[in-house]
Order: structure tokens, then C-alpha cells, then sequence
């Protein structure tokens, strides 16, 4: 709401906790079962949104814990419910030229 708020444009800011999070901590805190799937060129093992950003220009300090957020969206997860669903088969084939791309600059 801030930046709808700002007269900031064509700004583009990270939000998130501005704290490491992996995505097997992600997984625990969704339940169910896991699939694993080999690794490919490029892609991260945990996720940091660089906040430094918004709170510079916004004054935006998140307010909301990873572990909360992930609650309120699965109480909200209703929302989503037509949402796709992603698949080691719909992931490899709708990743398949940006990791090409990847590859090539390792």
C-alpha cells in the first residue's frame, strides 16, 4: 500500500522478511508430501528478498513473520484454488529455456 500510495514510479522493490528462508523450511510449514527434483544451474537453495530498497524509499519494514504469513495464506488458500499446479514435468517444461540460458553462463 505504500508504494500504490508514493508517487514513486517505475520503482521495482523486494518484499519479504529480509531474512533467508529455505524452501525445505517453506515445505515444513506447508505439510504434505515432498517431491524432490534434481537441482538445475541457477536455481537457489534458500530465498532473500534484498529489502534494503523499500525501507530506503518507503520507509516499508515488514510486519508480518515468514512463518505467519505462511499461515494466513494457507487459511486463505481457498483464494488460489485455480491457481496451477506445478509438476517436475510442468516445471521442467516451463523453465526449460531459462535455464538453458543459465547453464550457458556458469
Amino acid at each position: 500500500m505504500k508504494a500504490v500510495e508514493s508517487d514513486i514510479c517505475g520503482e521495482a522493490f523486494n518484499v519479504g522478511t529480509g531474512k533467508p528462508q529455505s524452501v525445505n523450511k517453506l515445505v515444513k510449514l506447508l505439510g504434505g508430501k515432498v517431491t524432490y527434483i534434481p537441482k538445475r544451474p541457477g536455481e537457489p537453495d534458500k530465498t532473500e528478498a534484498d529489502i534494503r530498497g523499500i525501507k530506503k524509499v518507503l520507509g516499508w519494514m515488514p510486519k508480518v513473520k515468514f512463518e505467519d504469513g505462511v499461515k494466513i495464506m494457507i487459511e486463505n488458500i481457498d483464494y488460489w484454488k485455480n491457481a496451477p499446479v506445478w509438476t517436475p514435468t510442468t516445471i521442467q517444461k516451463e523453465t526449460k529455456e531459462w535455464f538453458r540460458y543459465l547453464d550457458k553462463r556458469s
